[in-house]
């Protein structure tokens, strides 16, 4: 799995220290914060919380603030960047390095799940998306942020991809491990879903979309969905 290589490698330090620290401040802290907010809006008593591919545990840092009860389970393939998250965190969560298709979590036993630029890494989305639906409690929340391919020829689309895209290109002359990494986010997001084909498969899975929020024109995608009973 390409991404399982690329972020045990040199690059989750760039990525984290480098591109993270440019980028948050900018635009992504914004996406991650509207997220949170939605979430605690939708779902204030939350208990229980997945932060899968939690990264250094950026997301998981704004909800503790949010809701500082809460049993937070940090879920992600990269040892170094868990290790960054827990050194963030500290005693406030838990830390498993595991696979977004397999949570070693028992069924019906999670309130929310926060999936952040992570189906779209997965080797089988479609299975990830189902796994979330199994943990989760009936009413529970998943509450995702990605890039989905968008094929629109809006000037705010098009203008906001040519900077994105430039800001990512230009990590690639940092090193080989910064260019392989920076090609694959580009090819995958042409290999995801639309988000009508991702809100379309949430609503085939038994999930009922609460909430949509486009940024920078379609770059990036809030989605909060509720777990419902499956249709038999």
């Amino acid at each position: 799995m390409v991404v399982k290589r690329i972020f045990n490698g040199k690059f989750a330090h760039y990525y984290e220290n480098v591109i993270n620290r440019i980028s948050s401040p900018l635009y992504t802290d914004r996406w991650r914060r509207s997220l949170v907010d939605k979430v605690v809006e939708l779902f204030p008593n939350a208990k229980t919380v997945i932060d899968c591919c939690s990264g250094a545990g950026n997301v998981g840092k704004l909800f503790l603030k949010k809701n500082p009860g809460v049993k937070l389970l940090n879920c992600d393939i990269s040892k170094p960047l868990l290790k960054m998250a827990k050194e963030r965190l500290k005693e406030k969560a838990f830390y498993v390095c595991s696979d977004n298709r397999f949570y070693p979590i028992k069924s019906n036993s999670v309130d929310v799940i926060f999936s952040s630029f992570c189906v779209r890494n997965s080797p089988d989305p479609l299975l990830t998306i189902g796994e979330s639906f199994r943990v989760l409690k009936r009413g529970g929340l998943l509450a995702v942020l990605d890039f989905f391919r968008n094929d629109s020829l809006s000037p705010v689309y098009l203008i906001n991809s040519a900077l994105f895209r430039s800001f990512m290109e230009a990590n690639k002359l940092v090193s080989k491990e910064a260019k392989e990494a920076i090609e694959y986010l580009f090819e995958s997001i042409e290999r995801f879903f639309t988000k009508e084909e991702f809100l379309e498969i949430l609503r085939g899975t038994g999930f009922t979309p609460l909430h949509v929020k486009d940024f920078m024109g379609g770059i990036a995608t809030t989605i909060v969905a509720v777990k419902e009973v499956k249709n038999v």
